[in-house]
């Protein structure tokens, strides 16, 4: 006698046949939002990647220049303090004070003025004729290093009453500002461009933008340096400075700082990198 045996199998569901995993329909909504809401939230701002192309593009001679120009800059800033106010050290700094003393004069603190002045002057040479020297960092790195600059002494000459506190003002609310905007814009245009794997911001060797100054930002900043040296060299018992130009040289100083920070608004200062 034939007896015809069946045996029942559960049929496989499509992500069985297809090779995947079964899933909860809720779980596959929430990966989805989760996607949606990294793609969303932009890229990061550092990264180890960035880091490691930050310190290696920090190599380059004109980096270096730039950078010297950032760590002298507080130290400038207390020569002129120093000078001003000798009361301002503590006891515990009093050693310190005593040994920088005889370099706590005007006229050195207008010597090394000048020559972080020709140290920014350098930088740009040598990036201009040596290419290979020239970084996407440097682009953030030298603006950043005028703005550390002008605004340290700036205010440093505010203190000293060589600056009016509402000019200074002006100068350090342009300053934040720009950072700020810079920043946004450049995180919008690595989230945009981004590939599946994620790129910092602060990423020179993968951001997609650079800064380039205009040419009305070059003369705001040459202004405002030119300011800061009269302001230093006004303490210097030899030089005398005109208050009628002091006075002129505000005023100017005051237009154009508004009217070059409209470039960096609007993102006309940002052009192409180059990186892709």
């Amino acid at each position: 006698m034939y007896t015809k045996s069946c045996t029942w199998t559960k049929k496989p569901s499509a992500d069985r046949r297809e090779g995947g995993s079964l899933s909860h329909p809720d779980n596959d909504e929430e990966d989805t939002e989760k996607k949606r809401n990294n793609h969303s939230s932009g890229a990061s701002p550092i990264n180890q990647r960035a880091t490691n192309a930050i310190l290696l593009q920090l190599s380059s001679p004109p980096n270096i220049l730039t950078l010297s120009r950032i760590l002298a800059t507080p130290y400038l800033s207390y020569l002129l303090i120093s000078h001003h106010d000798k009361s301002l050290a503590a006891d515990t700094l009093s050693t310190i004070s005593t040994n920088l003393d005889q370099s706590s004069t005007p006229a050195f603190a207008l010597s090394l003025f000048l020559f972080m002045g020709f140290t920014d002057y350098l930088d740009g040479f040598v990036a201009r004729t040596f290419p290979s020297t020239a970084t996407v960092l440097g682009t953030y790195l030298d603006p950043l290093a005028d703005k550390i600059f002008i605004s340290v002494l700036s205010l440093t000459l505010w203190y000293t009453g060589s600056l009016p506190g509402m000019l200074v003002g002006l100068w350090v609310a342009r300053d934040v500002g720009i950072m700020g905007s810079v920043y946004w814009l450049v995180r919008q245009e690595t989230a945009r461009k981004r590939s599946k794997e994620s790129i910092a911001v602060m990423d020179p060797q993968n951001t997609p933008l650079k800064v380039q100054a205009s040419f009305m930002s070059k003369v705001n900043t040459s202004l405002q340096i030119g300011l800061i040296a009269l302001g230093i060299a006004g303490e210097v018992p030899c030089i005398d400075i005109p208050p009628d130009l002091m006075t002129t040289l505000i005023w100017i100083t005051a237009g154009t700082t508004i009217g070059s920070s409209l470039g960096y608004v609007d993102g006309s200062a940002l052009k192409k990198s180059g990186n892709k």
